[in-house]
């Protein structure tokens, strides 16, 4: 979730990916060879797509909490919220946080933002928001595909996260992880819904994704694609972690010219050689 997550103590986020992702390279290209390509070795080809969506837990909530989609009217009061989890970055989520919201609302765009509010006063406990992979619209792999918007749908990132301090500790922001994964894994009337989800985070907050079924990858991930291998990395100091949503994806870590990359098939059907 993000950079000053252990500092803060609860407070995790993925901070704002578009201009975090806008400081790293993004790399590309057949760096694994053929065999990346080749379909896997089993009887079984639903690893080749997106299978069945995977149950997620429901965590319960201490009394007087209660998750819910976000609304327009929780823009002003989300945003002091998600800067929890990025107060030192200016141009952090939470600037975005109306925008996003508005997207969330839109049933054809693939954002999702959840609060967790006191029901007593209706103050917000937390809030997270989750989105498309933006950075695949920059890829130099798939830049003018007409595939790119599927991708980006497919991979979707656990974009923010954060907890006031006060409701720290108390399951709120499993609450809303499980939030993140249920909703970027639906399957909305026309759509296919995303097949994983990832988290950019502190190598702090390993175990506490560990816990939830994640896989970290410090090197970041590997896709393969009917246009090639692509690779994208964390910005240094960072980490990913990466949970399937559906069943029939495959992880592996494996070595690339850019590190040690966590390579996801099952995607997104590919070529057989």
């Amino acid at each position: 979730m993000g950079k000053r997550t252990g500092v803060r103590k609860g407070a995790r986020r993925s901070g704002n990916p578009a201009r975090r992702e806008a400081q790293q390279g993004l790399y590309s290209g057949n760096v694994l060879g053929e065999r990346m390509y080749a379909a896997p070795t089993t009887a079984d080809r639903s690893a080749r797509q997106p299978g069945d969506i995977i149950p997620v837990p429901v965590p319960v909530l201490p009394d007087g909490l209660v998750v819910r989609d976000a609304t327009r009217a929780d823009a002003g009061p989300l945003q002091p919220v998600i800067r929890l989890a990025d107060p030192d970055n200016p141009d952090g989520s939470w600037r975005a946080i109306p925008s996003v919201i508005d997207q969330s609302l839109d049933p054809e765009a693939l954002t999702y933002a959840r609060v967790v509010q006191v029901t007593a006063s209706g103050e917000l406990a937390g809030g997270m928001l989750a989105l498309p992979s933006t950075w695949a619209f920059t890829h130099p792999m798939l830049i003018g595909s007409p595939n790119v918007r599927i991708i980006a749908g497919l991979i979707a990132c656990l974009d923010s996260l954060a907890v006031v301090d006060r409701w720290r500790g108390k399951g709120v922001a499993r609450a809303l992880v499980a939030e993140a994964e249920r909703a970027a894994g639906s399957r909305p009337a026309g759509k296919l819904g995303a097949a994983v989800l990832y988290a950019t985070h502190e190598p702090e907050l390993t175990d506490f994704y560990a816990g939830l079924g994640f896989t970290l990858s410090p090197d970041g991930i590997g896709i393969p694609t009917p246009a090639g291998f692509v690779c994208h990395s964390p910005i240094e100091g960072f980490r990913f972690s990466v949970k399937p949503l559906r069943t029939g994806i495959q992880m592996e870590s494996m070595a690339t010219p850019y590190g040690r990359h966590l390579v996801i098939r099952g995607i997104l059907p590919v070529p057989a050689r």
